[in-house]
């Protein structure tokens, strides 16, 4: 199935009524995350999913989805893969920057998309700092527990993720949602707690494990 045969599911968090166009060559836009299954299973550590809606251009391809995550409001976006293909420079930041204009107008009810990187993969955030996303650290990231972020296999135990926000318009409840619920944390490291604009001091914070990995 090629993007454009793709047919596009009829409800996320509204209506993606757009096909895949072809612009000077290039594929862009909206398709299915089966569409994108190939590229995924290619080029992305995680490999394809099956839910959500995939935005496609010549850099590679975002699939975004409802947030599963518990207290993340339904009309927020999680994104679920971000695929990259190739090293060209400011590669990344222009390709989210063309998404955003997209997705906004696609999902106008929508006021925030959030993420989660792996650090145990050797993923620092690096893409979502560079992009203006902001750090909003849940409770286990700043007191993981010792089983971890749970198991999804047994003897399998999964490592505590990176939450990331970006804020695509004002929403006054967005920091109530993704400030750490973990008063006594918030107390010790009060630079930890999510506030607008800028979230929590990711900086300090890998500062901070930096020198208690010495």
């Amino acid at each position: 199935m090629t993007y454009e045969e793709a047919t596009l599911p009829t409800a996320l968090v509204g209506p993606v009524e757009r096909r895949v166009m072809r612009l000077g060559g290039a594929l862009h836009g909206w398709t299915t995350a089966d569409a994108v299954s190939a590229m995924l299973r290619e080029h992305h550590y995680l490999g394809p999913l099956r839910r959500g809606v995939a935005w496609v251009s010549d850099a590679g391809c975002i699939v975004v989805a409802r947030p599963t995550a518990r207290g993340v409001p339904a009309h927020w976006l999680e994104l679920s893969r971000w695929c990259l293909l190739g090293r060209k420079k400011n590669a990344g930041s222009t390709q989210w920057a063309q998404f955003v204009r997209d997705v906004r107008k696609q999902y106008p009810e929508c006021t925030t998309i959030v993420s989660y990187s792996d650090p145990s993969a050797g993923h620092d955030g690096a893409l979502y700092r560079a992009c203006n996303w902001w750090w909003a650290p849940t409770w286990l990231r700043l007191r993981p527990p010792p089983s971890g972020n749970g198991s999804w296999r047994p003897g399998e135990v999964q490592a505590v993720k990176d939450r990331w926000v970006y804020a695509l318009r004002k929403d006054a409840a967005r920091s109530d949602v993704l400030v750490a619920k973990d008063d006594s944390v918030l107390k010790r490291m009060p630079w930890a707690r999510y506030t607008e604009p800028g979230g929590a001091d990711y900086r300090r914070w890998k500062a901070l494990q930096t020198h208690n990995v010495r």
